[in-house]
């Protein structure tokens, strides 16, 4: 039996699109950047939003079998600006990846370092999908932090109204 499904690259649309639509939020909004949070231990919202995307970059380079970057490391500021040069580098891997990625590479098993896990092993398909759930999932937190400090959003950000998605 075959399921219907969606797409890698439908939810690398996706994900570009959200970062659109958020950046512009943030432009119309920049205090709302400021707001305070404990996610991810980064202090601001602009922070969490450098958080997910540098993820983004980081896995994307496990990915392609690219060396990964310590960002959290050298990077000193962490925040909104360099959350959208973080979405910049993570999709341009991301869409690379996905260029030229078959099933075999796909389901290729890999195994990295985590401070979190110790050591992790995944397919490539796995750690693609977990980019985009990271993402959505701490956009879902940032949504109501920034709606509850004054900052209300006006798009919809259930999957159910992404354009992206069939």
């Amino acid at each position: 039996m075959s399921l219907a499904a969606v797409s890698l690259e439908e939810l690398l649309a996706d994900f570009d699109a959200t970062a659109a639509k958020w950046k512009e939020f943030f432009m119309a909004n920049p205090a709302a950047t400021e707001v305070p949070t404990d996610i991810a231990k980064v202090g601001t919202v602009g922070g969490l939003a450098w958080h997910l995307y540098m993820a983004s970059v980081v896995h994307s380079q496990r990915l392609l079998g690219e060396p990964v970057s310590n960002y959290v490391a050298t990077t000193r500021v962490k925040d909104i600006t360099g959350a959208w040069e973080m979405h910049a580098l993570g999709s341009g891997n991301l869409h690379r990846f996905l260029d030229q990625a078959d099933d075999a590479a796909l389901d290729e098993i890999m195994q990295y370092g985590s401070k979190v896990a110790g050591v992790i092993a995944v397919t490539r398909r796995k750690l693609c999908m977990h980019i985009f759930v990271h993402a959505i999932r701490h956009w879902a937190q940032i949504d109501p932090l920034v709606r509850q400090s004054g900052f209300p959003v006006s798009f919809p950000q259930d999957i159910l109204f992404s354009e992206a998605i069939r």
